[in-house]
């Protein structure tokens, strides 16, 4: 018996865990070796000493119903803590056994340290805290598809992209919610997609410019990383998608190509425009020597003209004048086009401005072509119309695009009409012809750069320019067109204002 007792000492003392026994009302009875080393005290100090006072979470107002609790079930294990001598908590996982033992009944406590196991699932945890941190902060659009394709996880700047909450995609078949068509529409199959193929081959898939789309419907350009996601014994489980939004970046690289494109036909138009100016001074020169000569002659030989004479000699007299004047309207517009290449656009030159002054001198530019083609020009109480402050110039440039497009398309007999009204504080100009009109795809692109021209050898640009000027005059242009019957422009300047 002695022996028995000596090798039962032996194995308590050898036990590798804090071990304590406590009896009925929670005095400790006993206590090995490694107990005593953990909490800092000596034998003699832990016996008889009450448990919650090395162990705090047990009351001793509780005691009772836990030592019945255990008279049952024999076998309780739990996660506590020991307070030692200097006041330190240990983190332990405590099992407990209640045993009888020479008519006594005791609680054996074995108390495991798990403070590495706190500290490194306290680490994880912050790990695991960054990681969302990072996934919930980055701006690329991230989330992961289990083996089927469907999401298992979904940050929020991939769930604004989409449009959806981070929630409604969770579970759901990635492809058919947001990858289901092509850019024009067309159906996507599922077995095509690159990400799916992931799940697949588990292989890395990228595309540079794939369509994603939206909850609401609509679609953007995105690029995409799928990287295969394997568990620790290196089998696929599935799938972590990353994407960006590139639409913005298309558009700049397609706004860089524009600008650069427009940099080569600057250069090509300030050649041109040095070449015009310098073929026009001569023009200028010899109209005004010509006009000279032509005053000359007609002042000796006018006493004996006969009236189709006379009549002959204004009619060139006109011409030459009206020669001498659209060729300086020339010269000022190719100046402004030189000025526009080196990156001084020309403002607007403001002065008190007389509408009808300014049809009038369009529709003399105009006349002969118009009288040759049969059609006839009027205006419509724009001399009642008040003066304006505007760019003369310019509103020449608008009306004569407007009126030299609009007599070509008038059949003979018919007529190109500008007639004017003044509303509260604007004035309103209507350019009517009684022409064939024009399709609805025309009317569409009118005022843009993509407007369709229906003359032979025309740019299409005319309206675009007209748009510009009423607009940079703060007025607004619309236009009512029929196929058939003709088309009318209003064009709204505001009265009183400055640009």
């Amino acid at each position: 018996m002695i022996a028995e007792q000596h090798f039962r000492q032996f194995t308590w003392d050898q036990l590798p865990h804090a071990t304590f026994w406590i009896d009925a009302i929670a005095q400790c009875h006993g206590v090995n070796p490694h107990g005593c080393e953990r909490l800092g005290y000596s034998r003699q100090e832990l016996e008889g000493m009450r448990l919650d006072r090395f162990c705090p979470d047990y009351h001793p107002e509780e005691w009772s119903i836990y030592w019945t609790q255990l008279q049952r079930d024999k076998y309780h294990v739990r996660e506590t803590h020991l307070r030692a001598k200097d006041g330190r908590l240990i983190p332990v996982e405590l099992f407990c056994w209640y045993i009888e033992w020479e008519g006594q009944a005791f609680v054996c406590l074995f108390a495991h340290d798990i403070s590495e196991r706190r500290h490194a699932a306290s680490t994880i945890h912050r790990l695991d805290q960054l990681n969302q941190l990072i996934l919930q902060s980055a701006g690329e659009g991230i989330f992961g598809l289990d083996l089927e394709g469907r999401h298992t996880f979904v940050n929020p700047a991939a769930a604004a992209m989409l449009g959806y909450e981070s929630s409604e995609l969770l579970g759901q078949p990635s492809h058919r919610v947001w990858h289901h068509s092509r850019a024009d529409g067309s159906p996507y199959h599922e077995e095509e997609c690159p990400m799916y193929q992931t799940v697949q081959d588990g292989q890395i898939h990228m595309g540079d410019d794939e369509t994603f789309w939206r909850k609401n419907g609509t679609s953007f350009s995105a690029q995409y990383v799928s990287t295969p996601l394997r568990d620790e014994a290196g089998h696929l489980i599935g799938a972590v998608v990353t994407f960006l939004d590139i639409t913005e970046r298309k558009r700049l690289a397609t706004q860089l190509l524009e600008e650069t494109k427009l940099a080569e036909v600057a250069t090509v138009l300030g050649e041109i425009g040095h070449d015009i100016k310098n073929m026009l001074m001569p023009v200028l020169n010899g109209t005004s020597l010509l006009e000279e000569e032509l005053l000359e002659r007609f002042a000796r030989s006018s006493p004996s003209l006969e009236p189709a004479e006379s009549a002959s000699q204004c009619r060139a007299l006109d011409l030459l004048h009206m020669i001498t004047t659209n060729a300086r309207r020339i010269h000022t517009r190719v100046r402004e086009m030189a000025d526009t290449v080196k990156g001084r656009a020309s403002p607007l030159q403001l002065r008190a401005c007389r509408m009808a002054g300014v049809i009038e001198e369009v529709f003399d530019t105009l006349r002969m072509d118009a009288h040759e083609r049969g059609v006839t020009l009027h205006t419509n109480q724009i001399e009642t119309l008040p003066v304006l402050q505007a760019d003369e110039q310019r509103l020449f440039n608008a009306f004569y695009n407007l009126i030299a497009n609009a007599i070509p398309e008038t059949p003979a007999g018919g007529s190109v009409t500008v007639s004017g009204r003044q509303d509260d504080n604007a004035v309103t100009i209507a350019v009517t012809d009684t022409g064939r009109g024009m399709p609805s795809d025309v009317c569409e692109s009118l005022f843009t750069t993509e407007a369709i021209s229906r003359k032979r050898g025309g740019t299409g640009l005319g309206t675009k320019i007209v748009h510009d000027i009423v607009i940079a005059h703060g007025g607004k242009i619309t236009v009512e067109s029929q196929e058939g019957q003709g088309t009318t422009f209003w064009l709204t300047f505001p009265l009183n204002k400055h640009y």
